[in-house]
């Protein structure tokens, strides 16, 4: 069935929250400073508190609770802030119905082992800024959301496929002959102002090397080539999304592209396990 999904300027994009734009605008900027940020996080009741139960867990207090945001922040760190504040904007802005076996919680679960796996394998092939892993982890699959919200019986259709013909997004997406989510969340995040090497990450998160523009840099196609492998182990092993079918074996050729080998991504695995334990 041939579908001609809505044109992207049918499509309500919501705008990003006062707050977390101001803060990930502060994170990005090139004299960040954990006393804005806190103060920036104050303005928002969610998530200030979300920062402070962070701050508060086993992981990060050694058992002295704070209610200071400044000690919250530099507790919990930079990567753990933008994992709150990418979560809370998704749960504040995208609410429907569960859609078969896509829905909110399982999204950000997913989105958050993308994200966490992206950053910590990017320290290990040296990438910078990390920054860009960390929020094109969080985002990748955003354009999944907008489908739910503006085009609940096409993205109906979509999970619909992925579950009787066991295919993945990006292939369900392909074969109804739709937009690609990759597309709709490229242009939420051009809306919402994110730093233009993030979005080109999310643009060609599932577009294998050979086929991306040829005037890309090495870099970038290092950064995509993070995206998509962290991808494909957070299918693997985050059991995010329930009875979704996907590829998840590691293709050792990406991991001799990026440099690293079965026992880097073992380890990484390991540490993002425990890190994702309060989210």
């Amino acid at each position: 069935m041939n579908h001609e999904s809505n044109s992207q300027k049918d499509i309500k994009l919501p705008s990003i929250p006062d707050a977390v734009r101001e803060c990930l605008a502060q994170m990005y900027s090139t004299d960040a400073d954990i006393s804005k940020l806190a103060v920036l996080a104050q303005k928002d009741a969610g998530i200030a508190s979300s920062i402070l139960k962070m701050a508060n867990s086993t992981l990060y207090s050694m058992g002295q609770p704070t209610s200071d945001l400044k000690v919250g922040v530099t507790r919990i760190g930079l990567s753990s802030l933008m994992q709150i504040l990418i979560k809370y904007s998704i749960e504040k802005l995208f609410e429907f119905d569960a859609i078969d076996f896509f829905n909110v919680k399982s999204f950000t679960k997913h989105c958050s082992w993308v994200s966490q796996l992206a950053f910590e394998i990017g320290k290990i092939v040296n990438y910078s800024p990390l920054s860009d892993l960390l929020v094109a982890g969080l985002l990748h699959d955003v354009g999944l959301l907008v489908r739910a919200i503006s085009e609940k019986n096409i993205m109906k259709q979509v999970t619909e496929k992925c579950l009787n013909d066991k295919m993945d997004f990006h292939s369900s997406e392909k074969s109804l002959k739709i937009e690609s989510h990759e597309i709709l969340g490229e242009t939420l995040l051009q809306k919402w102002q994110l730093p233009k090497e993030v979005i080109l990450l999310i643009r060609y998160h599932h577009t294998d090397e050979n086929y991306r523009p040829k005037n890309l840099s090495s870099e970038q196609n290092k950064a995509i080539n993070i995206l998509m492998l962290s991808d494909t182990i957070a299918h693997r092993f985050g059991n995010a999304f329930v009875n979704y079918t996907r590829e998840t074996r590691v293709n050792t050729v990406e991991l001799d592209k990026l440099g690293i080998n079965n026992q880097d991504v073992g380890k990484t695995v390991k540490l993002v396990t425990q890190q994702l334990q309060f989210f």
